[in-house]
């Protein structure tokens, strides 16, 4: 019988929604990944690329509070269709910027129209699919995650050696207008309502919440470089962000029909869920911020290979996630995988902390390994637990909650290493000029040596000392970024040994 529309929409709907909630992986792991590329290429400070994402993280929220009342008048297919055509604009706009400014501006947009397409494809396979397909597309959305995030430092790592970092944006557009024409081709038109049906915009609530958010966001970045009890400015943007969001909440929560329904709160495995995912994404986003400068910086590694290192043991990992569709229904208790998989993060970060400047390849497989599986030990369990308790439509509100702590957990965590990284690198410099030095012995003699060198050439003794300084200055500085990156390592281990004991002790996700 010869293929028709009819019979090629049912095979390909589950990889096409597969597919644009891969893109917002990809997209996600290729900026986190390649942040010293991007920034230079902007010629921002890393304090200033923080506000970069900071922006895409509050538009995406925002697109998530927002993604229910789209769907209601545009329906799925066209909603879904539009967001990733108004992506691929803004993938055009990043890669042409050339100022902070700008590529804020752009991923701004990017973060509004891309941020909630992970939510609304999987609220999608469970409203659309029946329980006869729903494991079919549950799978194919499960392995193009992997891909996704997978794939993002093996291409990242090409393009921006072969083109620059603007191609880690324009890589996006082609991929993005793809998938509109296959979203149009084969998503289904539901959704969308008759306009008596149709929920209220709820415009002033949505405005306070997005000043609330935006506030504490600032509030964040300020937090950097002032005390908080020392500055009355940020003291008192922290509480007017801190009350729009709890009157937002509570306007929520009594409303008979919410923007995003915060019932699902009163559920505990729902709320320790939510909490667990908050470590996970934390986690996800420091190793992949501190990965790629830990190999370029810390070991020496060309961009390219920094990108096979992380992304080919990702690959390999993946085939686990096969395993887990085979067993998964025989682990009754989550714990003794949760947990496990917290631990596997410390003994990642605490292997990579360990090991010295010259470590080889094969050294580096191990931790990469284990960072790689902690997506099936930590999220795919917990999402079992917090998500098999809801109805379909107490579903939805529950994801899109999941995905708004997805997004400020990973905001959270950027803004966090960085600050440390910067705390760190200059306590680390100080170290290295007033004490270490002197006390090093590795260094008395390399100075002594270079003195001598000097010396020779017919300097001062004190020209020769100051020369001599100059010329180790450079390995002084590797060693104070080393020495901090490697800090970072041992602060995402202090956050694993926490989600560990927090899991350890939940009995409801027994």
């Amino acid at each position: 019988m010869p293929l028709t529309v009819q019979r090629l929409r049912p095979a390909l709907l589950p990889w096409a929604i597969a597919l644009v909630t891969a893109l917002d992986y990809f997209d996600s792991a290729i900026f986190s990944f390649f942040v010293r590329a991007i920034a230079d290429g902007v010629h921002a400070s890393l304090t200033e690329f923080v506000w970069v994402s900071s922006g895409y993280a509050v538009a995406a929220v925002l697109g998530i509070l927002q993604q229910e009342w789209w769907v209601e008048r545009l329906g799925q297919r066209r909603y879904i269709a539009a967001c990733l055509a108004l992506y691929a604009v803004g993938g055009v706009l990043a890669a042409l910027s050339h100022t902070p400014l700008e590529l804020f501006l752009a991923r701004s947009l990017q973060g509004y129209f891309i941020g909630p397409m992970m939510g609304a494809c999987r609220i999608l396979i469970q409203r659309d699919f029946g329980a006869a397909a729903r494991p079919k597309a549950l799978r194919a959305f499960l392995v193009m995650i992997f891909l996704g995030g997978a794939c993002a430092p093996l291409a990242g790592g090409w393009l921006v050696t072969q083109f620059g970092w603007r191609g880690l944006f324009a890589c996006t557009v082609p991929v993005a207008l793809m998938l509109v024409a296959a979203t149009l081709f084969v998503l289904p038109n539901t959704g969308n309502r008759q306009p008596e049906q149709r929920g209220a915009a709820h415009l002033w609530p949505y405005m306070l919440f997005a000043f609330g958010q935006a506030a504490l966001q600032i509030v964040l970045m300020k937090a950097r470089s002032e005390q908080l009890t020392g500055s009355p400015t940020v003291l008192m943007l922290a509480l007017l962000g801190i009350a729009a969001l709890v009157w937002f909440g509570y306007h929520q929560w009594h409303h008979p029909a919410p923007l995003i329904s915060l019932h699902a709160l009163r559920e505990r495995r729902f709320l320790i869920g939510l909490v667990l995912f908050l470590f996970y994404y934390f986690l996800s986003t420091g190793f992949s911020y501190l990965l790629p400068r830990m190999l370029e910086d810390g070991h020496g590694y060309s961009i390219e290979k920094t990108g096979y290192l992380i992304g080919l043991p990702s690959l390999l990992a993946a085939v686990t996630l096969f395993v887990w569709f085979r067993f998964s229904r025989r682990v009754k208790r989550k714990k003794f995988v949760i947990v496990p998989g917290f631990l596997l993060a410390l003994v990642a970060a605490v292997w990579i902390a360990m090991m010295p400047p010259d470590a080889g390849v094969a050294a580096l497989l191990g931790p990469m390994l284990l960072r790689g599986l902690l997506v099936i030990f930590i999220i795919l369990p917990v999402a079992n637990l917090a998500f098999n308790i809801f109805t379909d439509d107490e579903f939805a509100h529950g994801y899109r909650l999941k995905n708004i702590v997805r997004q400020m957990a990973m905001s959270l965590a950027t803004a966090s290493i960085l600050i440390l990284e910067q705390h760190r690198l200059a306590l680390h410099q100080s170290l290295a000029v007033a004490q270490e030095s002197l006390r090093n012995p590795l260094f008395a003699p390399a100075l002594q040596a270079l003195v001598r060198d000097f010396s020779a050439a017919g300097n001062s003794v004190t020209e020769a000392h100051a020369l001599a300084l100059v010329s180790l200055a450079p390995a002084m500085a590797r060693h104070a970024q080393f020495q901090a990156l490697v800090d970072g390592f041992y602060f995402l281990a202090a956050i694993a040994v926490v989600g560990a004991l927090f899991a350890a002790r939940q009995r409801q996700i027994d």
